[in-house]
């Protein structure tokens, strides 16, 4: 049987009071301790869950966010790409209100989202937005570098087929880019979860190709082209005859 803190935070979100919901699970904490509250978030169904974390607001930190384990975190965010109106914003706010809080290690939370189905699309979502300075960092380990050391087009294709990734040595360190938002996330991938941050970049390859040829405009008819397209079209027939003869007479 569910504890009755699950009980009443359900039904306090369906009925679309998160902030009380939110206020019955974190009484646990006062009564019961930071641990009955993570016992009980297990029995909180992962939309639920999903309900009180997107609500997140930096001014008021939640003890749900601050308390909910990797796995419970990569279940409530899977939901949200299934379910919610997709909002990139809302998306990294949340991500980063659990995975960067102090005394955890954000690499659990990656991986544990990572070995979830959808977990790479996840985390392309969460950097979609930053594909130029993502394949920079792919190619140098640093997301600024001058014009003459970018890789050329044709060369950056090839390394996206190939299916053997390694992160060039040197490039920034974790102290240089520890932000708590999207260059600490792609430096913990790429350097920690190698293979994962590899996915990633080509599932955010894709999309860019995508886009690009999408927004490709037809291309206009050049002149002649009517007149080509008529001489292609066979006539009614007898007409050639029929000039054929006009012009004799």
């Amino acid at each position: 049987m569910s504890h009755p803190a699950v009980i009443k935070a359900s039904a306090l979100i369906h009925a679309g009071n998160i902030a009380a919901a939110e206020s019955a699970l974190s009484e646990l904490v006062d009564t019961e301790g930071d641990t009955a509250l993570v016992a009980v978030l297990d029995e909180l169904a992962p939309r639920d869950l999903l309900a009180i974390m997107r609500e997140y607001d930096a001014a008021r930190p939640s003890v749900v966010n601050l308390l909910v384990t990797p796995r419970q975190f990569a279940e409530a965010v899977i939901m949200e790409r299934l379910y919610a109106e997709r909002n990139r914003d809302r998306l990294r706010a949340m991500v980063n209100s659990v995975i960067f809080r102090d005394d955890v290690d954000p690499d659990e939370f990656i991986a544990a989202l990572a070995e979830k189905d959808l977990g790479l699309e996840v985390l392309a979502d969460y950097l979609d937005e930053r594909f130029d300075e993502i394949a920079v960092f792919k190619d140098h380990g640093s997301f600024v570098v001058t014009e003459e050391e970018r890789v050329p087009r044709d060369e950056e294709d090839d390394a996206v087929r190939d299916d053997q990734f390694e992160l060039p040595k040197g490039g920034v360190g974790l102290d240089e880019v520890r932000d708590g938002d999207w260059m600490e996330l792609t430096w913990r991938l790429a350097h920690h979860h190698p293979d994962e941050f590899f996915h990633v970049y080509q599932i955010l390859a894709a999309r860019t190709r995508a886009a690009e040829a999408a927004a490709v405009p037809a291309r206009p008819a050049e002149a002649g082209d009517d007149g080509a397209a008529a001489a292609e079209r066979p006539g009614p027939a007898g007409a050639g005859a029929g000039a054929e003869e006009e012009s004799a007479l």
